[in-house]
């Protein structure tokens, strides 16, 4: 008998970031092992494919715990479009922002905007290769599966610092191997990882907003990333959207809102 879903099981989220770990890990400690190094533009080598570990992990894990039941539930949620004009709205902004050294700074060539850590250059093919790989290749995981089951007995705020020590702890070997993380420093990365905190926040607040829409967050993470992964947003782009997150994560923090506890679940 397929076991019914245990909201927020502790044994199911740690099997999941266990394999999460494992899964994308098992791409990158090689490339660290080897001295390769990711650039902007380049095919290979390439730290993306790992990038697909949480979601791998969470359709495991839920086959193996929740069953086709649960496949179906994950899938609706992957592809659940139905959500208010305004969440596509703040995509349609994060956009905005990525594309301002076109009107601000040293306008970059066209081909910049392209130029995204670990892609090859494919011109606009490459914003559907990143949605899959990046944007749903972690929302999966870390919002649709770690955040949605704290989300069942947990308030956003409680749920979106508990998933930011794992998130960014996961990111780890990727300071040996892609290039922009490699030049940050200790300050830089002390200042990586509370952006990364007030990630969190925000793609939480987002999700379980936005009708727990993996879809949404898929597509704001993969904007956001725009604004920060690329040749062209190297400066302008990048201290926005990164101050716009910040104070974004500030602000949800302080609703009251989102420190309120769910009501409790039915037995």
């Amino acid at each position: 008998m397929v076991a019914q879903r245990c909201a927020g099981s502790p044994r199911r989220l740690i099997a999941f970031v266990a394999l999460a770990y494992g899964i994308s890990w098992a791409w990158w400690i090689p490339l660290v092992a080897t001295g390769a190094v990711v650039d902007p533009g380049q095919a290979w080598p390439t730290h993306l494919p790992g990038l697909l570990g949480p979601a791998i992990a969470a359709v495991l894990v839920t086959g193996a715990t929740e069953g086709r039941a649960g496949i179906a539930r994950l899938w609706s949620r992957i592809v659940r479009w139905r959500v208010r004009w305004y969440w596509y709205g703040l995509v349609a902004g994060t956009v905005a922002v990525a594309a301002l050294p076109l009107v601000v700074g040293d306008r970059p060539d066209a081909q910049d905007f392209a130029a995204y850590s670990g892609a090859p250059m494919a011109g606009l093919w490459i914003v559907p290769y990143v949605l899959l790989v990046n944007g749903f290749g972690e929302e999966i995981g870390w919002r649709g599966y770690l955040a949605d089951g704290l989300l069942d007995t947990r308030s956003r705020a409680t749920a979106a610092l508990l998933v930011w020590p794992v998130w960014a702890l996961w990111h780890l070997p990727l300071f040996w191997v892609v290039g922009n993380l490699r030049g940050l420093g200790v300050g830089g990365t002390a200042g990586w990882l509370v952006g990364i905190g007030f990630g969190s926040v925000v793609l939480t607040w987002l999700y379980d907003s936005a009708s727990r829409s993996i879809l949404l967050v898929a597509l704001w993470h993969t904007a956001y990333n725009f604004t920060t992964a690329t040749e062209a947003s190297a400066g302008i782009a990048a201290a926005v959207s990164s101050t716009v997150v910040m104070v974004g994560g500030v602000v949800i923090l302080a609703l009251r809102r989102s420190r309120r506890r769910p009501a409790p679940l039915s037995p």
